[in-house]
């Protein structure tokens, strides 16, 4: 499995430094920091694509083989299964994206820059297609995962490709006046989608029922790491807006560097979250796969079915929920007073951990 998480968190990734490629190519020099990409990441990107989208068909194939044979269930797979038709799909568009992006001038040429990016919206379709969201409703689960993950790609790749790919700060407050509402306009797409995801899998009246199951705890821990998203979002695209407006010298970019991990790890909690089995009935999932191993590790209390969960705050929950906010008032000072983003980072962290103890420690079933 860890394998699976690991090809479908890279598999996002790539998606993102294309995206975020493509679309800074289009933006005025005047209007971002400088930026060096060699063409061969974006090839070495699509090539991911190909190779981490075939993951879920190994696995598919791995677990139907044994009964009718290995070549029987592969050609089974590719023809019947929408996640092989959406992997055949994929591999054809990438080879005509790949050799397309061999040939042109993609960062130099709009048209061709245009162009790719429609490669990449046909190759993000067909990720839609194979997504568990549009095998639960065909359509609005389809579209609503697009849109979802397009939101994502689009602020997290040029988040990406600026921090990691800029050779220096120049034109920082330019890019931040464009960039911040279209940081902004994204979170709030990817919430309404990932809200409306949400309510296709669990009622929201048992969003804490299903905290029990591997679903619930990725659910949750997903939601959990909103809080040093918007905490690194807050001091990128306005502290640090008017620090640099202060003081022209500041570098930003380990600031950039530090949000950007925190939006690989949502990345990776999203690809949990896309392997695990839908709690539409959390009872009966409950009895049958048991329940959640960290959701075991970390909850000792007895629990008793029907699941029913409710909020009974104890004085351990508190002492939790308290170490949550010294903990961002912690990475809040480190921020002013300039100490290393990796201390910063670190105590989001922190908080994200304690405020999950404390939900733990105050839930009872």
């Amino acid at each position: 499995m860890i394998l699976i998480y690991l090809s479908e968190t890279l598999l996002y990734l790539c998606f993102s430094l294309i995206t975020g490629s493509l679309i800074l190519s289009l933006i005025p020099g005047s209007r971002k920091p400088e930026i060096t990409i060699r063409k061969r990441w974006i090839q070495i990107s699509i090539l991911g694509i190909v190779i981490f989208s075939l993951f879920p068909v190994i696995r598919l194939v791995l677990f139907l083989y044994e009964d009718i044979g290995l070549w029987v269930t592969i050609q089974n797979v590719i023809s019947t299964f929408e996640v092989g038709q959406a992997w055949s799909f994929t591999l054809f568009v990438s080879i005509a994206f790949y050799l397309y992006v061999s040939i042109f001038s993609i960062f130099t040429k709009k048209i061709h820059t245009v162009i790719s990016l429609s490669f990449t919206f046909v190759l993000l379709l067909a990720l839609g297609w194979a997504s568990h969201s549009a095998s639960l409703n065909e359509w609005s689960g389809f579209v609503a995962h697009c849109i979802h993950f397009l939101a994502v790609t689009i602020w997290v790749g040029i988040l990406i490709v600026v921090s990691w790919f800029s050779v220096n700060s120049a034109n920082w407050l330019t890019f931040l006046k464009w960039f911040t509402p279209v940081a902004i306009s994204c979170l709030l797409v990817v919430a309404a989608s990932g809200y409306f995801l949400m309510t296709l899998v669990i009622d929201l009246n048992n969003y804490a029922d299903t905290w029990i199951l591997p679903y619930g705890q990725s659910l949750l821990i997903k939601h959990l790491i909103l809080i040093p998203i918007i905490f690194f979002a807050i001091i990128n695209g306005i502290w640090m807006k008017r620090k640099i407006q202060k003081d022209s010298t500041i570098n930003p970019r380990n600031w950039v560097k530090a949000e950007s991990f925190t939006l690989l790890l949502i990345f990776s909690a999203t690809a949990v979250l896309a392997q695990q089995e839908a709690p539409h009935d959390i009872d009966s999932v409950a009895a049958s796969n048991g329940m959640a191993r960290l959701f075991s590790t970390v909850y000792s209390e007895s629990i008793s079915l029907p699941i029913d969960a409710s909020m009974d705050l104890n004085m351990l929950g508190i002492l939790f929920f308290g170490l949550s906010i010294c903990f961002l008032s912690f990475a809040w000072f480190a921020t002013v007073k300039k100490f290393s983003p990796l201390i910063a980072f670190s105590m989001s962290i922190l908080c994200m951990i304690s405020m999950y103890l404390g939900l733990m420690n105050s839930v009872v079933f």
